[in-house]
């Protein structure tokens, strides 16, 4: 038997979208509807949190109800004379008590991305073509696709913050191990085979920081010890330590410490005392 119940689930509206021209979107007071977004081709800018960001094939926007929601689509021309790439996307607006249930204590992330899941894609197809179509039982249909596209999309990104998590905990271990070495994105990256891009996003995501502020975070830490409790040249600590550069070091170290490397020994530093 189909839910008659009140907690149910409404699609408003569903479709896929190819833009080739410039677009936009306001709502800057906020939407009065949960709004699902998958960027399909190509980028675009949208408000994410209360800041813009760009939006990468394969990211997941959620929205849930009073946010404020803009988006800007600025299709890019290509090498061929007079073509142009076009951005799409798969949207979707519902509201109902389910979803305001299934939303609720979540802690779902605004934007994630996913890649092409096909189960996800299968769904969000049938629910753009079931909206389309005048059948029996429509909205009990559409009520269920709806639960079930949740409850995926619950399931895959989950899914993916537990796989980035692990990546990014990996990577941090790699920085840990290796900050005193000459480091770059590309072989911090490679450690864990990704690309920088999806390196670089997945430790932000987990750490609220970059890779390059991280690594230079455990170099100064290893240099501050050093400073403070060898009588290693500081030319030398800064080798030691990762940096290529002394008067880069020079510099990072008193913007963290307030103090030149130098005069922070000289205040701070353990008193050797020689026979």
């Amino acid at each position: 038997m189909m839910n008659s119940g009140p907690y149910r689930s409404c699609v408003i509206y569903a479709n896929y979208a190819a833009h080739t021209k410039p677009h936009a979107v306001q709502y800057k007071d906020g939407l009065s509807f949960y709004l699902f977004r998958l960027q399909a081709e190509g980028t675009c800018r949208a408000l994410v949190e209360g800041k813009y960001e760009t939006i990468i094939p394969g990211d997941l926007l959620i929205y849930s109800p009073d946010q404020p929601y803009e988006l800007q689509v600025q299709p890019r021309s290509t090498t061929v004379q007079g073509s142009v790439e076009p951005v799409s996307d798969y949207f979707l607006a519902g509201n109902g008590e389910w979803l305001d249930e299934w939303w609720k204590g979540k802690g779902l992330p605004a934007k994630t991305n996913i890649g092409y899941d096909d189960t996800v894609l299968t769904l969000w197809k049938q629910i753009i073509s079931g909206k389309k179509k005048v059948m029996e039982n429509q909205e009990e249909i559409m009520d269920y696709l709806l639960r079930t596209l949740c409850l995926t999309l619950e399931q895959v990104i989950r899914a993916k913050r537990t796989r980035g998590a692990d990546t990014a905990y990996k990577l941090k271990q790699f920085v840990d191990n290796h900050a005193h070495e000459p480091l770059s994105l590309e072989k911090i990256s490679a450690s864990a085979g990704l690309s920088i891009s999806r390196c670089s996003y997945l430790f932000k995501s987990a750490f609220g920081r970059s890779l390059f502020a991280y690594c230079i975070d455990v170099r100064l830490k290893l240099a501050q010890q050093q400073v403070l409790y060898s009588l290693l040249p500081l030319e030398q600590v800064a080798e030691q330590t990762g940096f290529q550069s002394y008067a880069h070091f020079c510099r990072v170290f008193k913007q963290r410490f307030e103090h030149p490397p130098g005069e922070y020994r000289r205040k701070f530093g353990f008193r050797f005392h020689t026979d």
